[in-house]
């Protein structure tokens, strides 16, 4: 085992010296591309390294060779190819292809912008201004939303103002994605916005703040006689579990008799939050959903003794997937919860991400989630027990006929 060890010691030296000859031989190399390589001769060490300590002593020649092989690819490829190539760019192209032999459609490489905007969404904050605005076909950009008590609202910006200039740059032919990235920007830092408000220029300073996106929205509905709540999940982030309990038990406090979950067009988000949100309703010890990984299933059940027993309808429709159908069908299961709408997306597989030191993240799929009774949702979906479709007509006339069969259900009693 030691000759082994000192062989392969021998192997990486020798690579690494070829390393250096070739970045010597190159004197365009940049810093990056310089890196780049010492991190790949580095990655093979520690690699090469895993399989001599977990493989009881035996090393893997078959992984040593395939390790090798790419090695001598990127390297290859980087000094004789006809064109000069980025050494960075060139790893990225090598992770992107990891993830796309996968398969999956869930498994995917997003470069930094995309990382940052999915982080963004799934955290259920970022660092801005607390403002929304839309651009018309005229190039206009409008705030159509600007957050009470948020850094712009308290700097001087209101709802209808156009922007015109972020730090005195006409935005005039700039995309709307262009103009938001100006004004977002590093935490405590200022942006000065120039807007037109009644023909008048007015130019405001405006302190970049962390800012919550709000995710769960509650109110009381008057039905039947009875106070029925109604809260709505537009996704499952990192800080929704706790904007829930807090509308929930707002509603609570309006004596509401039986509750309303809507997840329509909820496309899911963090596993951790929906078991969070299950533990209010679901009694101690009771089946919350199944996980089922390479070699086995695991039952997760309620740790909590909180738990509720007025009625519960959960609205869902084909925009509904993975966390929402976690939280549909554990509270039709095991709650007994009604559930109402349309057949659901039928995502049952269950994703990890890790972050690459260039920005970018790689998120693919670990696991597979099944139902309290383990039942496989994975491209079928879930049929609510009392479907009803959603017509063109109830926008039209602004009635929400699944809304109404989930209030009809709750108070059909009284």
């Amino acid at each position: 085992m030691k000759d082994k060890f000192n062989k392969l010691k021998e192997n990486l030296n020798s690579k690494l010296k070829e390393t250096l000859t070739f970045i010597n031989k190159k004197n365009k190399y940049s810093f990056m591309e310089v890196v780049a390589l010492m991190i790949i001769t580095s990655i093979f060490g520690m690699l090469l390294g895993g399989v001599l300590m977990y493989k009881k002593g035996s090393l893997n020649t078959g992984v040593k060779k395939e390790l090798n092989e790419f090695f001598n690819t990127y390297t290859e490829v980087l000094n004789e190819y006809y064109e000069d190539i980025e050494g960075q760019k060139l790893l990225e192209a090598g992770v992107k292809g990891i993830i796309s032999y996968l398969g999956d459609p869930y498994s995917v490489y997003m470069d930094k912008d995309t990382a940052t905007a999915f982080n963004e969404k799934v955290n259920g904050e970022y660092v801005g201004i607390d403002t929304e605005i839309v651009q018309y076909q005229d190039g206009k950009i409008e705030f159509t939303k600007v957050g009470e008590d948020g850094p712009a609202y308290l700097a001087g910006i209101r709802v209808g103002d156009v922007l015109l200039k972020v730090d005195g740059v006409s935005i005039t032919e700039k995309t709307l994605t262009e103009v938001s990235s100006l004004v977002k920007g590093e935490e405590n830092t200022k942006v000065k916005l120039t807007i037109l408000r009644n023909d008048e220029e007015k130019t405001y300073e405006v302190k970049r703040k962390k800012v919550d996106i709000q995710s769960v929205k509650g109110e009381v509905i008057d039905y039947n006689n009875s106070k029925v709540g109604l809260l709505t999940i537009s996704i499952f982030a990192s800080n929704t579990a706790t904007q829930f309990e807090k509308e929930l038990k707002a509603l609570e406090k309006e004596e509401i008799n039986s509750l309303i979950i809507d997840v329509r067009g909820n496309s899911g988000g963090y596993l951790s939050t929906v078991t969070d949100i299950l533990s209010h309703f679901i009694k101690k010890g009771e089946v919350l959903y199944e996980l089922k990984t390479k070699d086995k299933i695991e039952k997760i059940y309620d740790k909590t003794d909180e738990k509720r027993d007025y009625k519960i309808a959960v609205l869902v429709n084909g925009g509904s997937a993975s966390a929402s159908e976690v939280l549909a069908t554990s509270l039709r299961e095991t709650y007994k919860a009604y559930t109402v709408g349309t057949i659901t997306f039928g995502k049952s597989k269950v994703q990890k991400t890790q972050d690459l030191s260039n920005g970018a993240t790689i998120k693919f799929t670990f696991q597979e989630w099944l139902t309290p009774n383990g039942n496989n949702l994975g491209g079928k979906g879930m049929e609510p027990e009392y479907v009803v479709e959603y017509k063109a007509s109830d926008t039209e006339n602004e009635y929400d006929s699944q809304l109404k069969k989930a209030l009809d259900l709750l108070t059909k009693d009284n």
